[in-house]
């Protein structure tokens, strides 16, 4: 049985969230920006690992050219929600494209590894910026009927980015060196950030009356922030760590060694990934908008679950590649319907008084999961077996499901009685 949400969770209803998800406005502020930020991230990938074996490292230490980039986002993530609420959305909004173009400029003049390690570092606090500053937006100016495409949409335009921005980059380094793409990355940063001028004007008088409306009264204390809302993070953390393995894509490397496949072989089941959960993805934001968050999210994230388990009888009975192929298959589309829903809880559930704080200590949380399930995946791949592997993320779908079903109530209705 559900819980009713307490007074301190409630979703927000308020009378100026009126931007909406189809309308110019929410593409120009959201998704159009997304989508040139993601395209510039992909344009770089290609000539991230040219770049870092170029300063004649090992494998190692090159790896670490990607995961600085997930701890810049990972400790960025907390300080950038409190200057959110201190100082507003718009600054930071600015400031995170900014960033990202200034850090790609210096990449072109990277003289040695630690300082590529520096810009990779800060260019992830970058990116987490403008983040936490579109979702603190989305939670405040968009109705809850409203939000579940919203956050859907822009990061469905941000993979539309990142699929296609490392045919472009890979062009681009082979025609002018493994450096410029980074020119084309700062390039993007700074067209994504006319929108960001344009259409959040925080300091417009409204925008100013109702932040500070919301800023009365003394801000809530981090457990007061937590504490009502523990089963919501718990659904953060175990989503996280449900869905790591797959973007990170384990799967395809499990693929690799598993079946001894080619790099042409892994392109086309990456494609064909892709090109099923986009659509999905989209899809998922109208659903969760019309029949409710759980009622999207609860299919969603079961479907993982027994996928998983799918996958993992593929492992331990090593059935042929045609077969692990539907398999594969299926759990995609059951991840494509997860999509960003947590994302969308995460700004429904938001204290008004203390959005920043809230997203900031909620995608904290997200990327604890996220950066973690890929190591113990691995680990327990190479000490039991794949099939455990695939258990483990198995187990954390369930865990997400059951906490949907018996402790978080539907955030996408008017508030429920306390």
């Amino acid at each position: 049985m559900s819980v009713a949400a307490p007074e301190a969770v409630r979703p927000e209803q308020t009378p100026e969230a009126g931007v909406r998800a189809f309308s110019w406005e929410a593409f120009l502020s959201t998704y159009f920006p997304a989508m040139l930020l993601a395209l510039g991230t992909g344009m770089a990938l290609p000539a991230i690992p040219i770049l870092a074996k170029s300063f004649d490292v090992s494998f190692g230490l090159a790896s670490f050219v990607i995961t600085s980039f997930l701890i810049g986002g990972l400790v960025g993530s907390l300080p950038t929600g409190w200057l959110i609420d201190r100082i507003g959305r718009r600054p930071i909004l600015i400031a995170g494209p900014l960033m990202t173009a200034v850090v790609a400029l210096l990449v072109l003049t990277a003289q040695t590894f630690p300082q590529l390690l520096v810009y990779r570092f800060i260019d992830g606090w970058a990116a987490q910026m403008w983040l936490l500053a579109r979702l603190a937006g989305i939670s405040q100016r968009a109705g809850a009927n409203q939000r579940g495409r919203q956050v859907s949409w822009m990061y469905g335009m941000d993979s539309v980015g990142r699929l296609s921005g490392p045919l472009v980059g890979g062009f681009i380094a082979a025609a002018w060196g493994p450096r410029s793409p980074f020119a084309g990355y700062a390039l993007l940063a700074l067209a994504a950030l006319i929108p960001s001028i344009i259409f959040n004007r925080q300091d417009a008088s409204q925008q100013a009356r109702k932040v500070a409306e919301e800023s009365s009264g003394p801000r809530p204390t981090i457990p007061q922030i937590v504490l009502p809302r523990l089963p919501f993070f718990g659904v953060a953390l175990f989503s996280a760590i449900a869905r790591g393995p797959i973007f990170a894509g384990m799967l395809h490397l499990y693929a690799a060694f598993a079946y001894d496949l080619e790099a042409q072989t892994i392109g086309v089941l990456a494609t064909t990934a892709s090109a099923i959960t986009l659509p999905i993805g989209f899809t998922a934001g109208y659903m969760m908008d019309r029949f409710g968050r759980k009622m999207t999210m609860v299919p969603g994230f079961s479907g993982v679950a027994v996928t998983m388990l799918l996958l993992a009888a593929t492992a331990f009975m090593h059935v042929p590649f045609v077969w692990y192929v539907p398999a594969f298959l299926l759990a995609v589309t059951a991840q494509g319907l997860t999509g960003s829903s947590v994302q969308t809880v995460g700004a429904d559930v938001a204290p008004p008084n203390a959005r920043g704080t809230f997203l900031g200590l909620w995608r904290f949380t997200a990327q604890i999961g996220t950066s973690l399930s890929p190591i113990v995946f691995a680990f327990l791949a190479d000490k039991s077996g794949y099939g455990y592997s695939f258990i483990f993320i198995s187990l954390a779908a369930f865990v997400v499901a059951y906490l949907l079903v018996v402790h978080i109530p539907e955030t996408s209705r008017q508030p429920v009685p306390a």
